[in-house]
């Protein structure tokens, strides 16, 4: 048994397919905007972060070198007035020297400070403060020719001098930088409320950004979810007419094989009543023929005419048969198919029987379409197969019948496996047949080769087929 036409079936163009793409496509869409929005968001946090982060340090290291700055000159003028007091007192020592070495250090080391420190201030009070400061540094540092100078001073006018001079300066020098001091604490809590107030402008920043992702995604899951819905709805409404279109041909493919069958057995009462009657009586008028005294060539004639009418009448009975045979309706249908399958191994030569049968007449529906069905697998088996046995089983139970047809051919091939919803017009033709009365078609390869028919129907008998014809009538 082989396939024969076969048909392809092209998903190409497929609505559900198109609709599927375009649901994919939107949800795809909608994810990225929505972890675009998301990206940004987290690009947004880290940069506002960075740059209070950034704005803060800066303000504090700030501070730092200022306090610093402070600390250093502090100390300086502290230890500048020591070393002045102490040289005074020490006069004309060996450690003069020494005190004006660390005196001069300690100057060249706040001028370097101040000098690195100063283009960082930009408040112009707090320049206005260290140029005073600068100035007042530089009357204190010139203060030590009191102690350092060559000209000879008894030691009460250089202490007296001392606290003229360098006393009040050093005091001046300690003012601004009290005021230094305060200027900068007042600066860095400008700074603390300048970093609060970004760290607010930047979670307000964060908050609406974040806002407006929650929205955004909202609004994108709501289309999404439109979307699908209506590629739902449209893929329902497909699906629907597809199943009425479906419903609708196989309505018209019942009525197509009812209609088939009736005129097949109209054919065959036409052809069994009127042509092989007619040849009937002209091979009976052939016969009482023969009988006279007739010519040997008159009665050779005779003789070839009645050979002709006697071929032509069994051509017709056996096509009355094929088109509907009347022992199906005579006999039923185990007999019907015991006859078929001797008629078939006399004309194909392969060996065929019916290994297991029913006894129970069948509604004349179900008997049609098995034996139809027994009729084109047979036909496929001699024609494709290869076979030289076949089988047939029929048997019920469980208010199903159950029909089997096994052949020991070449099988369906790998063509079955790679293409399984390939099939010929005779197997849709069995298919639909079974279908249509609700039963169901399978057909496969044989375990031990060769191929496996396997059809169930519903077991209904006639009394049971009219019954339901009745209510239909009545409904």
């Amino acid at each position: 048994m082989n396939y024969d036409a076969p048909v392809r079936n092209s998903p190409a163009g497929d609505p559900d397919t198109r609709a599927a793409s375009s649901a994919l496509v939107t949800l795809a869409a909608g994810f990225a905007a929505v972890f675009g929005l998301w990206l940004l968001w987290g690009y947004q946090l880290v940069r506002s972060l960075q740059q209070v982060e950034q704005n803060v340090s800066g303000v504090h290291e700030s501070y730092v070198r200022g306090e610093q700055t402070l600390t250093k000159v502090r100390t300086s003028v502290l230890l500048g007035s020591i070393y002045l007091r102490d040289a005074i007192i020490d006069g004309a020592s060996p450690r003069r020297d020494y005190y004006r070495s660390e005196f001069t250090r300690l100057r060249t080391e706040v001028d370097r400070r101040l000098e690195s420190y100063l283009p960082e201030v930009a408040s112009p009070v707090e320049r206005e403060h260290w140029a005073r400061l600068q100035t007042e540094l530089g009357d204190y540092w010139a203060s030590r020719e009191i102690a350092f100078t060559d000209d000879t001073r008894n030691q009460g006018e250089a202490i007296m001098l001392l606290r003229r001079r360098v006393v009040p300066q050093r005091d001046a020098i300690l003012e601004i930088l009290d005021q230094l001091a305060a200027l900068q604490n007042v600066a860095n809590r400008r700074h603390q409320l300048e970093a609060n107030r970004l760290y607010q402008q930047a979670r307000t920043r964060l908050i609406s950004v974040g806002v407006v992702t929650l929205v955004v995604a909202l609004v994108v899951a709501l289309t999404v979810s439109r979307h699908v819905n209506h590629l739902q709805r449209q893929i329902e409404r497909q699906r629907l007419g597809e199943r009425q279109n479906r419903e609708d041909l196989e309505r018209l493919s019942a009525r197509l094989v009812d209609a088939q069958e009736d005129e097949r057995r109209t054919l065959a009462r036409e052809l069994h009543d009127e042509v092989g009657q007619a040849l009937t009586a002209v091979n009976v008028d052939i016969g009482i023929a023969l009988r006279g005294n007739i010519e040997p060539r008159a009665r050779t004639a005779l003789q070839e005419a009645r050979d002709i009418a006697e071929s032509t009448l069994r051509g017709v009975r056996d096509l009355s048969q094929l088109l509907h045979p009347s022992v199906l309706d005579d006999f039923g249908l185990p007999t019907t198919l015991d006859t078929h399958l001797r008629s078939f191994s006399q004309r194909t030569g392969i060996r065929a029987q019916l290994a297991e049968t029913i006894d129970d007449r069948l509604a004349p529906p179900i008997e049609v379409c098995v034996y139809r069905i027994v009729q084109e697998a047979m036909n496929n088996v001699a024609q494709h197969s290869g076979a030289t046995a076949c089988i047939v089983s029929l048997s019920a139970g469980g208010g199903e019948l159950r029909l089997v047809i096994e052949d020991n051919g070449r099988g369906l091939g790998p063509q079955a496996d790679t293409h399984p919803t390939r099939s010929g017009l005779g197997l849709i033709g069995m298919r639909e047949r079974a279908q249509a009365l609700g039963g169901t078609f399978v057909i496969g390869n044989r375990a031990g080769g060769g191929t496996r028919v396997a059809v169930t129907l519903p077991y209904q008998t006639p009394a049971a087929a009219e019954a339901d014809a009745s209510e239909r009538r009545a409904g």
